[in-house]
């Protein structure tokens, strides 16, 4: 609470604890504040997450390994392989989608925004606005745009 400037209730929240949670949770119950992200930017993380991670262990990356709960172990079945294929494909999309929107933006540094930001989970204020764009390439990518959920 006191490291991040949190309420007890905020620092109950799940967000809380990572710094993508806390940019999420800046903008709650006000005007998009300029070191906020939307709940699409969130959720277009934690799809990037997911798709990162299992990259990560389809190339059996050392880290991916030690930290992995699943992903093959010792012999390998046809399913695995084309699960580690679906995998790499998915993951290569995902850096199409951000090469994409890096062209558009040719002063920003996205791969650099997403690498520091959503994967190693580090405070890096001056990227917020280029995460900001890799996010809203991605959500484009994984069809997030224009979807509400239900109340």
């Amino acid at each position: 609470m006191r490291l991040f400037g949190l309420s007890e209730a905020d620092a109950r929240d799940q967000m809380a604890s990572t710094y993508l949670g806390r940019l999420r949770m800046a903008s709650r119950g006000r005007d998009m504040a300029a070191d906020s992200i939307t709940q699409q930017h969130y959720d277009a993380a934690q799809e990037y997450l997911k798709v990162y991670e299992a990259f990560q262990r389809a190339i059996k990356s050392p880290d991916a390994l030690r930290s992995a709960t699943g992903g093959g172990s010792g012999a390998e079945s046809d399913g695995y392989a084309d699960w580690c294929k679906t995998a790499v494909r998915r993951h290569e999309n995902a850096i199409k989608a951000i090469r994409e929107a890096q062209e558009a933006h040719r002063g920003a540094n996205l791969y650099a925004a997403l690498d520091y930001i959503v994967v190693r989970n580090e405070q890096h204020p001056h990227m917020i606005g280029d995460c900001r764009l890799a996010l809203n390439a991605l959500s484009h990518h994984f069809g997030l745009c224009g979807k509400r959920k239900a109340a």
